[in-house]
């Protein structure tokens, strides 16, 4: 006798979890300066990075299909994190599925849990590091910091 799909469903959506939870745990904290040294051994590894947001960039929502259980739109921000010891790109990456989040702002401290990819964008041999976001918390509103610029 076969298990119908929803019994199916139920263990393999807790297994999907409990991966997804267990990456975002194992994320190993770094500054910029040692992942940009280390590059290479964190390609497709989660990272939690600590800093100031600088240069934030929201796109315009994109339309990707049609869906009627939500709206089809796909949202693009790019950032730079800044830290005492380095500087790299950021990218949020959000789809119709994703829960709407807050972004951050300018000046905010953030303890920031991405994926990291490493490329040569067109053939050079220049490598780019870029976070793929995963998680964001904001540490220090830059509205609350009288300091920030």
């Amino acid at each position: 006798m076969k298990c119908p799909l929803q019994r199916r469903a139920l263990p393999c959506g807790l297994i999907l979890f409990f991966l997804l939870v267990g990456n975002l745990l194992a994320a190993e904290r770094l500054t910029v300066g040692q992942l940009q040294k280390y590059h290479a051994s964190y390609q497709l590894h989660s990272v939690t990075l600590i800093g100031r947001v600088q240069g934030m960039h929201v796109f315009p929502p994109v339309q990707t299909f049609k869906s009627k259980r939500c709206s089809p739109l796909y949202r693009v921000a790019q950032f730079e994190l800044v830290d005492d010891t380095g500087t790299i790109q950021a990218e949020i990456l959000e789809s119709c599925f994703a829960v709407a989040t807050k972004l951050p702002e300018d000046g905010d401290v953030i303890e920031l849990t991405a994926t990291i990819q490493v490329f040569s964008p067109d053939g050079r041999t220049e490598r780019v590091i870029k976070a793929i976001t995963q998680d964001i918390i904001v540490l220090k509103s830059a509205a609350q910091d009288p300091q920030s610029p």
